[in-house]
C-alpha cells in the first residue's frame, strides 16, 4: 500500500532542528581536532614578554615628544630659576668660601662699579648648576626611558645617577686639593716685594674655572663605562694603551688649567689616571 501523505504538521515534527545540527556539526570538528593532528588556531592573549621589552612599544606621535620636551624643559627652567634666586641670596657665603682658600692677609676689591656684582651672579649660577644637575639628569632618563630595553636602562640610570656625583666630587678635589696650592703659588709670589691686592672679578673667574674644569675631568669613568657598554673598545684595549693613556692626562691638563705652573697639573693628571685605571678595573670585575 502506498504510505499516506503527510501534511505540513508532521514534517515540521519530524525535521532535525537547526541548533541540533549545529550542535553536531561542532561536536564533529572536536572529534576531528582530537583525533587529527592539526589544532585550531587561539587568539592571542595579547601578553608581552618583557624580559628584554621597552617600556613603552607604543610609538608616539613626533608633537607628543615635542609636547614632553617642551614640559620638561619648563620644569628644569622654573626649577633652575628659583634655585639661582635662592643661590643669590647667598651668593656672599659662596665668594666668601673662595676667598677661605687664599693665601692669609690677601686682600680683594673692584676695579670697576658693579665688578661684586657680576661675581655674585657667577658664583651663584655655578652654585644653581651644582644643585640643579641631579635634576637635569632625572629628566633626560626620564624622557629616554621609553626607548630602552631593560638591560640598557639598567646601566643608564647608574651613569645618569652617577654624573652628579662625580661633578660634586671633582669640585670638591680641586678645591681642598687643587686650589689652595695654586693661590699659594700666584697670589704669594713675591708677596714681600710689594703689597698684593687682588680684583675680585679675576680672581672668582680663575677660582670657577678650575672648579669646573676638575668637575667636567671627573666625568671620564662615564665615557669609559659608555664605550665598554656599547662594545666600541674593550677592557684589553684600554688597558694595552696605558702609556698613551699617562701622556694624555698631562697633555689634557696643560691645556685644561688656567695656571701653567706644573704643580697643579701634576694634580689634575694623577686625578684623571686614577679615576681611569679604577674605572678599567671597576668594569673589568663587574663585567660592565
Amino acid at each position: 500500500m502506498p504510505e499516506p501523505k503527510k501534511n505540513r504538521e508532521d514534517y515540521l515534527q519530524n525535521k532535525p532542528s537547526i541548533d541540533a545540527s549545529i550542535g553536531e556539526h561542532i561536536e564533529n570538528l572536536k572529534d576531528n581536532n582530537n583525533n587529527g593532528e592539526d589544532e585550531i588556531p587561539q587568539e592571542s592573549t595579547g601578553t608581552v614578554d618583557t624580559t628584554d621589552a621597552i617600556y613603552d612599544p607604543t610609538p608616539k606621535d613626533i608633537t607628543e615628544h615635542l609636547e614632553e620636551i617642551r614640559n620638561r624643559l619648563f620644569l628644569v627652567l622654573g626649577l633652575g630659576v628659583l634655585i639661582f634666586i635662592i643661590c643669590f641670596n647667598y651668593s656672599e657665603f659662596f665668594i666668601s668660601l673662595l676667598e677661605k682658600q687664599a693665601p692669609e692677609g690677601s686682600s680683594f676689591f673692584q676695579l670697576k662699579p658693579g665688578e661684586l656684582l657680576f661675581s655674585s651672579f657667577k658664583a651663584s649660577g655655578f652654585a644653581s648648576l651644582i644643585l640643579i644637575s641631579p635634576i637635569i639628569c632625572q629628566q633626560v632618563l626620564a624622557f629616554i626611558r621609553s626607548g630602552l630595553k631593560e638591560k640598557e636602562y639598567r646601566v643608564l640610570k647608574i651613569i645618569f645617577l652617577s654624573i652628579p656625583l662625580l661633578l660634586v666630587s671633582g669640585i670638591s678635589f680641586a678645591y681642598y686639593f687643587i686650589l689652595p696650592p695654586l693661590l699659594n703659588f700666584l697670589l704669594g709670589f713675591n708677596s714681600t716685594v710689594i703689597e698684593s691686592r687682588y680684583g675680585i672679578e679675576h680672581f672668582i673667574n680663575l677660582c670657577l674655572s678650575l672648579l669646573m674644569i676638575s668637575g667636567i675631568s671627573f666625568q671620564i669613568p662615564i665615557l669609559i663605562v659608555v664605550l665598554t657598554f656599547f662594545k666600541l673598545v674593550t677592557i684589553k684595549q684600554l688597558i694595552s694603551t696605558w702609556r698613551y693613556v699617562t701622556v694624555g692626562a698631562f697633555v689634557l691638563s696643560a691645556f685644561l688649567t688656567p695656571t701653567p705652573d706644573p704643580f697643579t697639573m701634576s694634580i689634575l693628571a694623577f686625578a684623571i689616571l686614577g679615576l681611569y685605571f679604577s674605572t678599567v678595573l671597576t668594569v673589568k670585575v663587574f663585567k660592565i
